[in-house]
């Protein structure tokens, strides 16, 4: 379905409570869908009707698979490393193989990484001693593995016919952090701004090929990307964490509506599912 050029309209009305027969039949990807806010986004559109295939390296994804599938779901687990080509060309064709239309229709780019302490550009060295090199693994996981699944999403969107009950989403998981200064987290955070960078540029061309791109910036959110330590120690601080239900309905709620493109949306907000 062809889709206009993007233009800001103001932002997204979370109020809107997403049509969930729009998800119904699609065909949906999600990398890092084993667990956390990914597990989440698994369930929510697999109760809503739609194909998932979700990939991950945790072996929880096929526990995850065989409780949705035995609970009458249609989900298929791709142990899935989002930095490996070959292995995320596997999770696609895996999609398009196994879905009823053979098609791929929303592409969540979820899989990302953090680091609990000791960043590696942000740790000092003894200036009277040899300079270490960074370990700059988050940069590649984070940002390396999100463009490999652009572009292989652009490729099967591209496969299947442009018309009103196909889709062609691209929604990448951000972080807050693109928006505020977070000191001490220099590598996450600057790939977090980057990925926000790059969907800025992409919305203004994506559109030509009936592609939407949006951009999911969760806030404080109880996941695993995080020690428990850490959350604890921000609780006793006053922050307050949203739940991934929160990500999940944000997920939805751009999924169902093909009039949302090119937009940034922040979480915890009153995105719900019903």
């Amino acid at each position: 379905m062809p889709i206009p050029k993007y233009t800001y309209n103001g932002p997204i009305d979370h109020t809107v409570v997403p049509d969930l027969a729009n998800a119904k039949d699609k065909s949906v990807i999600i990398t890092g869908g084993a667990n956390g806010m990914g597990e989440a986004m698994v369930r929510a559109f697999s109760d809503a009707g739609a194909f998932v295939t979700f990939g991950d390296l945790h072996p929880r994804g096929d526990e995850l698979a065989k409780e949705l599938n035995t609970n009458g779901k249609t989900v298929a687990f791709v142990k899935c490393d989002i930095t490996d080509w070959d292995s995320l060309i596997t999770l696609f064709e895996t999609a398009k193989a196994k879905s009823p239309h053979n098609s791929v229709d929303v592409v969540i780019a979820n899989a990302g990484i953090s680091r609990a302490s000791g960043d590696s550009l942000w740790n000092l060295d003894d200036p009277n001693g040899p300079p270490t090199k960074p370990n700059l693994n988050i940069v590649r996981v984070n940002m390396d593995g999100t463009f490999y699944t652009w572009k292989l999403a652009v490729h099967y969107f591209r496969k299947q016919p442009d018309t009103e009950d196909r889709d062609r989403c691209f929604i990448m998981t951000g972080s807050m952090v693109a928006y505020i200064d977070s000191p001490g987290n220099w590598e996450y955070t600057a790939t977090k701004y980057g990925l926000r960078g790059f969907m800025k540029t992409v919305r203004r061309s994506s559109w030509e090929q009936g592609i939407r791109i949006n951009y999911v910036a969760p806030c404080w959110i109880k996941s695993a990307i995080r020690t428990k330590e850490y959350e604890d120690w921000l609780i006793e601080r006053g922050v307050e964490f949203g739940e991934q239900a929160d990500c999940a309905g944000a997920m939805m709620r751009i999924a169902c509506d093909k009039s949302i493109n090119g937009m940034p949306t922040r979480t915890p907000l009153s995105c719900t599912l019903s």
